[in-house]
């Protein structure tokens, strides 16, 4: 059952102050139901969690427990983003899995990268940067995405719009996407997480992705590939929803602005990130650094090319 089925189900039973574990399996105490008649979690602690960015669309409050430990109980107060927060437990799920030592600094730190999504009003134009790490992450899930698994399941795998550790992740493979222009013999790894393993086969899929200037209505455009994309999940209104969702996270909202802006895409090459790949993981790095950003040496990874991201399972059901 999902987090959303979760919240819907508690909706429906009224009870309010009465919280569901997310997963048995998980190695933190994360709980979710209603308090105040919202949507809420409840994430265990087994210290006192540092102090929480002020949230205007959420309520955040630290509490002591009875068995010595502590509580981050997180309440939404403005229902229409019920979506966004449903998306926030998920990143949050993922986000304590890889760090279950300690969940309070994990969770305060994924609320700080949230802030900007749960406050924001009308975005700005993307910078030309954003905008092809957007479009890059737009055509992987329109070329790749839905083909291997659906419309609905490729939506709600592509994490990248929330501050996600890595762009897409599926059942049975994670993705991360990079953007990179053709001149450019680097590609930036923006966080340790980036590449760490989390138990799924992890992929880098690279993609030369350009602006261009171009009229409106062009084909080329970049509200066209936009248009695409929606149409592609239109048949499915949870799929179309979160598609949505998804782009305002991540800063899109149709503007005049880029009526102009067209994208030219290139060569996608696939690396499978695994033994031997030149990585830093969360894992292998001092507990003291708190996070880095580094650059790799694309002809230095022709060793890990591989043909596809997609396992032979999802190849044959696809």
């Amino acid at each position: 059952m999902s987090f959303e089925e979760k919240f819907a189900r508690a909706e429906l039973s009224g009870q309010d102050g009465v919280f569901e574990r997310i997963d048995e399996t998980h190695p933190v105490g994360i709980f979710l139901g209603l308090e105040g008649n919202q949507r809420a979690i409840l994430v265990v602690c087994p210290k006192r969690p540092p102090q929480p960015p002020s949230l205007a669309s959420i309520a955040v409050e630290v509490r002591t427990r009875q068995s010595g430990e502590w509580a981050l109980v997180l309440r939404l107060v403005r229902p229409e983003l019920k979506g966004l927060f449903t998306r926030l437990v998920e990143d949050l799920d993922g986000a304590t899995r890889q760090r279950p030592d300690d969940p309070g600094d994990v969770v305060i730190a994924r609320l700080a990268r949230w802030q900007r999504l749960l406050s924001r009003g009308t975005p700005n134009v993307l910078d030309d940067e954003a905008l092809c790490g957007l479009l890059g992450e737009i055509e992987f899930l329109l070329s790749e995405a839905i083909p291997a698994v659906g419309p609905r399941a490729a939506v709600a795998a592509w994490r990248g719009p929330y501050d996600s550790p890595k762009d897409f992740v599926f059942n049975s493979a994670e993705v991360e996407v990079k953007s990179v222009h053709r001149q450019r013999d680097r590609l930036t790894v923006s966080s340790l997480e980036q590449l760490t393993d989390a138990g799924l086969p992890l992929h880098l899929w690279c993609h030369v992705v350009e602006l261009t200037l171009t009229t409106a209505g062009d084909p080329s455009g970049v509200p066209a590939l936009v248009s695409r994309v929606r149409a592609a999940v239109s048949q499915d209104a949870e799929a179309s929803e979160g598609l949505e969702l998804s782009l305002r996270a991540a800063g899109w909202e149709d503007r005049i602005e880029y009526e102009t802006r067209g994208v030219r895409f290139g060569a996608t090459t696939c690396y499978a990130v695994g033994a031997g790949f030149p990585r830093l993981q969360r894992g292998s790095v001092a507990g003291a650094i708190a996070g880095c950003k580094y650059e790799l040496t694309i002809d230095e990874l022709r060793p890990f090319k591989v043909a596809t991201w997609r396992s032979a399972e999802e190849r044959d059901g696809g």
